[in-house]
């Protein structure tokens, strides 16, 4: 459950995925894999914005290339205000940067709050239903294959850590 939370404070579709999958094993219990997904993803949104809120502009300020960027970003986010929330939560990668970004703007924290509990109920609902049920699919097609389990973990979690690897890499 820690790195549920962590993953997800973080970005997060793939440890949620992997813990629905571990959910429908047995090993995670799938309402608490989904409330500390919510809870993850919800408190790094909120610390992000508080970043955004606290040190955005000043940082902007540092970087004047960045600020740029960042100025249509945050006018976007102004002029579609909860849409822009709501649609952002959804885009691998872009979740922090954008929760800066509405930190920034003019949005309102109340209204920040409200509707990022809620997208990141959603979120966390929908992105831990593949893998629980997918795990339920290779239980009916194999049944329960309780030796091969540790090996299909091992291999998980490698396959996991390269794809982190091959992004952090890319984004350098």
């Amino acid at each position: 459950y820690l790195a549920v939370f962590v993953g997800t404070f973080l970005e997060g579709e793939g440890i949620l995925v992997a813990a629905g999958f571990f959910a429908e094993r047995g090993y995670l219990d799938v309402f608490l894999v989904t409330l500390v997904g919510f809870l993850g993803a919800y408190i790094g949104h909120i610390f992000w914005f508080w970043l955004g809120r606290a040190h955005g502009v000043r940082l902007l300020d540092r970087f004047p290339r960045m600020k740029q960027h960042f100025g249509k970003s945050i006018r976007m986010f102004e002029r579609y205000g909860v849409t822009a929330i709501i649609i952002t939560q959804w885009l691998y990668g872009l979740r922090i940067t954008c929760a800066v970004v509405v930190g920034i703007s003019r949005i309102s924290l109340m209204k920040f709050l409200f509707y990022e509990a809620l997208n990141c109920l959603v979120w966390s609902a929908v992105i831990t239903a593949p893998g629980y049920f997918f795990g339920r699919a290779i239980e009916s097609v194999l049944g329960r294959v309780e030796h091969i389990e540790k090996y299909g973990l091992a291999a998980i979690i490698v396959i996991a850590l390269a794809i982190w690897l091959y992004h952090r890499m890319k984004e350098r």
